[in-house]
């Protein structure tokens, strides 16, 4: 069987397709997967850089096809990215995926028709290149560092920035009629090198989703303005801390972010089933509003994740805090027939290092936090001041 460029192209467009079509109905069944609806932005902009791509090849005067084929390929691995970032804890970056987006959109458009089939697929394989090198960077820090599933996702985002930078620099080097472009960068090694990463990585993430979905429960479901837990919900708590960290700017006052993650939930959920994991999430919310500084704002931000705004006067008095909650916790063990004794993972940003941001200041207490579990867990960790540029 000859399998030349088209014939591959077909392939690789029906595997996406069905790869992206499971994965976008498992994720609608768990549509607080915040995560989970990202990489299904992401797999619905593959399936379209397919009918973009697919529309030029059948009528090459559709210049327009090949910019929108860019930009959707660009959305895709910016899309990975910003999932990534939203799973282990972070903010998605959605700016910076944006920024890199429009820029490749409106490559495409400046280059028009007299671009022919190669318009602007420089810029794009920088892009790649540079969305694919933070996707890795990312995947092996935090929850996703400690996962195989997540090792997996950052291979493949390796090989996807070699990969792009590579021929982004034999292109500009060699032309697209060269021998090194010609006989290792062609759009049929092309496609068959993306056929083999969206079959792994449509795996990983599925799995990555199903696991999420395991912990959620209880930590993902709003009741009002509250989370099922009794406490705000992810949304209000970033409201209500953005409003309390605006006045204490004006004022010049000290406020301290706390986050406190349940150490091993996931193990908790298989080992005593889903009540006990729920019960956990539950006694965790109520054991931080019985011990928390009386007028502190109590957040959900997802499932075992909680985050806790205090006004303090010191960076000891924000230690002293989170020391309180800690040994509140361990005193406090779940009813029959676990008994277990929950721990968490700690971190705490003040605004005297980290200013009056709150995205800082959730950034660098997910970063704690993740240092604290890749220690064990059942620490707590004190986030550095930002170095001075």
């Amino acid at each position: 069987m000859n399998l030349d460029t088209p014939t591959m192209f077909v392939v690789s467009a029906v595997v996406v397709t069905l790869c992206g079509v499971t994965f976008i109905v498992n994720a609608a069944f768990n549509r607080h997967d915040a995560a989970g609806r990202v990489w299904s932005l992401a797999f619905i902009a593959a399936m379209l850089v397919g009918v973009a791509y697919g529309l030029n090849m059948v009528a090459p005067e559709a210049w327009w096809g090949i910019a929108l084929g860019n930009t959707s390929l660009a959305v895709c691995v910016g899309s990975i990215w910003s999932g990534v970032r939203l799973y282990n804890g972070r903010s998605s970056g959605s700016l910076i995926s944006v920024g890199l987006v429009g820029f490749v959109a409106v490559t495409g458009l400046v280059y028009g028709p007299r671009g022919g089939e190669w318009a602007g697929v420089v810029e794009l394989w920088i892009v790649l290149a540079l969305l694919g090198a933070l996707a890795t960077r990312e995947a092996i820090r935090g929850r996703l560092g400690r996962n195989l599933n997540g090792r997996m996702m950052a291979a493949v985002m390796a090989v996807t920035a070699i990969f792009s930078g590579a021929r982004a620099i034999v292109f500009v080097i060699d032309g697209p009629d060269g021998v090194v472009f010609a006989q290792f960068f062609n759009a049929g090694v092309a496609t068959m090198v993306n056929l083999s990463l969206v079959v792994v990585m449509s795996t990983a993430v599925a799995v990555l989703r199903a696991e999420r979905a395991g912990v959620n429960a209880v930590g993902d479901v709003v009741d009002g303005i509250r989370s099922r837990a009794g406490v705000l919900s992810a949304t209000v708590f970033a409201e209500e801390a953005t409003d309390h960290l605006d006045r204490a700017a004006h004022a010049r006052a000290g406020l301290v972010l706390i986050g406190a993650d349940i150490d091993n939930l996931p193990e908790i959920n298989t080992a005593f089933g889903r009540g006990a994991g729920d019960e956990a999430i539950e006694r965790f919310a109520q054991t931080l509003r019985r011990n928390a500084p009386v007028m502190s704002v109590i957040g959900h931000h997802s499932a075992g994740r909680f985050l806790v705004l205090a006004w303090v006067a010191s960076a000891t008095e924000a230690l002293t805090i989170a020391e309180n909650l800690q040994s509140a916790l361990v005193d406090d063990p779940l009813t029959e027939p676990s008994q277990i004794r929950l721990t968490a993972s700690f971190a705490l940003a003040d605004t005297y290092d980290h200013g009056y941001d709150l995205i800082a200041l959730n950034e660098a207490v997910c970063d704690g936090i993740s240092t604290v579990k890749l220690s064990g867990g059942n620490l707590i960790a004190a986030a550095d001041a930002p170095a001075l540029p």
